[in-house]
């Protein structure tokens, strides 16, 4: 998975097909990449009992 997947971005964790899903549907619509983010730990926070906040957000220089 370095670098995202074929789509350009990826999700792990009990909560990944959830998040998976925001990010497509996010796609186009033009959002930030920190909104698209929010919006895809929003889905699955919402609709997974695995999933919960506090969440940190980790930035790193493109190679």
């Amino acid at each position: 998975m370095p670098g995202g997947g074929a789509d350009g971005y990826a999700a792990v964790g009990c909560g990944d097909e959830l998040a998976l899903g925001a990010l497509h549907a996010t796609t186009h619509l033009g959002l930030a990449p920190r909104a698209r983010l929010t919006a895809a730990l929003a889905a699955a926070d919402h609709h997974s009992a695995g999933v919960t906040g506090p969440y940190t957000y980790v930035s790193t220089p493109k190679k």
